[in-house]
């Protein structure tokens, strides 16, 4: 009688609309990951404002549907599976030429993105000449609702190598500081440099997030495929021959190898 009541219980919760019980890579669209859009490009995770462009005109011709967060979250939460042809859009980081670039090429063409923010770095800059978004550029962007807004981290460290504690400082903080500065609901993170494992799974659904995105696909470490999302790793390499590989990756996201998942990214050389 136990028995048949604990797989009453598993069955009402599989059905229950919480999350697909079938989850992998394959059950979910393409999800790209961009940094900055920038001209000239400093390195190959950057994409220039004419690929960027092309890029968008692309999925648009093609039939592609562009999502948001929160409608990513809802067709999760539903179970049922993804438009077939939906895509994720993705910036990591917070640098100024999303707003620049990015943020007027997506409205000019009434398109979705999500962009990830490092709290601790708004308006300020990382390394040399790599500004980021002010907080009233922030502001404009969150105020768009095809514009979704997500964490990633306060510090940008690598969330596994922090103590538990940092961990969860950086998982929570960083929430409720974008949450109290955009006034909409962070329900989303990316992991610094795509790093997790259970540990870092675990401080982020503690913190009350409902998906989380990495790069390479490391595990599931026993938690839901939606709280460790591989996403393509784009950039100039992915725009050269009228953008081969980016078309490519798009159309067989399911099917890729795990190599097209790595991180793009090296110093352009000075000539």
């Amino acid at each position: 009688m136990r028995k048949f009541f604990l797989a009453l219980c598993i069955i009402a919760l599989i059905s229950s609309g919480s999350y697909a019980s079938d989850e992998n890579r394959a059950y979910f669209p393409p999800v790209l990951m961009y940094h900055e859009i920038n001209m000239p490009p400093k390195n190959t995770f950057d994409t220039t404002p004419e690929a960027f462009e092309s890029q968008l005109d692309w999925l648009k011709d093609n039939g592609y549907e562009t999502l948001s967060l929160e409608d990513f979250i809802a067709y999760v939460k539903k179970g049922e599976g993804f438009p077939e042809k939906s895509v994720l859009i993705t910036f990591d980081d917070g640098y100024k030429g999303i707003y620049d670039y990015a943020f007027p090429a997506l409205k000019k063409r009434g398109m979705k993105a999500a962009f990830f923010i490092t709290a601790s770095t708004i308006g300020g800059i990382k390394g040399t000449n790599y500004p980021h978004i002010t907080y009233a550029q922030l502001a404009e962007m969150a105020a768009n609702n095809n514009m979704s807004i997500g964490s990633h981290t306060i510090s940008h460290f690598r969330m596994t190598e922090l103590s538990s504690d940092a961990l969860k400082i950086e998982a929570a903080k960083s929430k409720m500081i974008l949450e109290n500065f955009t006034g909409r609901k962070i329900q989303a993170i990316a992991y610094p440099e795509g790093y997790y494992n259970e540990a870092v799974i675990e401080a982020v659904k503690e913190a009350g997030y409902e998906i989380a995105f990495a790069v390479q696909d490391r595990g599931l470490f026993g938690h839901e495929a939606h709280f460790s999302i591989p996403r393509i790793y784009t950039g100039l390499e992915l725009a050269d021959h009228d953008n081969r590989l980016f078309k490519e990756f798009v159309k067989n996201y399911r099917d890729m190898p795990e190599d097209a998942f790595k991180e793009r990214w090296k110093p352009i050389e000075k000539k």
